[in-house]
């Protein structure tokens, strides 16, 4: 589900950098993989992070998909593989089911409000990449 927003951003990130670099590389005799390992990846590599970055936003905002792939159960997960539940498809399904002010309700909402903190912190993250590249 988020590989193809990684390897789309990433694909772009690497096309973006400039063909100087690489004949420069070249030219001063550098072999393909050479060029690949310390000229390309390490200037297309905030590009790279924040495709990670955003492939992990996109999944932790995901509801169906994942909840399909986690197994969707109400339980406390026992080990890394147990099934559980995550808080976008927690907070859809049972928002409708609560009463307005009770302590399920506001528990939610306390649910929601982690999620979008999570995802401000993620968005901060991929401009400090982003704005850490353009500087240097």
């Amino acid at each position: 589900m988020i590989f193809p927003t990684i390897t789309t951003v990433a694909a772009d990130a690497i096309k973006l950098v400039p063909n100087s670099y690489r004949e420069g590389a070249y030219g001063l005799g550098a072999t393909r993989w050479q060029v690949i390992g310390k000229v390309v990846l390490p200037a297309a590599s905030g590009g790279i992070l924040t495709g990670v970055v955003l492939g992990l936003a996109r999944a932790i905002g995901e509801a169906l998909a994942v909840a399909m792939v986690i197994g969707k159960t109400r339980s406390f997960a026992t080990s890394l593989l147990s099934p559980t539940s995550n808080l976008t498809s927690a907070i859809a399904a049972d928002m409708g089911n609560t009463a307005q002010g009770g302590e399920y309700n506001l528990a939610l909402w306390s649910m929601a409000l982690l999620l979008f903190i999570i995802s401000i912190v993620l968005i901060v993250l991929i401009h400090k990449l982003g704005n850490g590249k353009k500087e240097k």
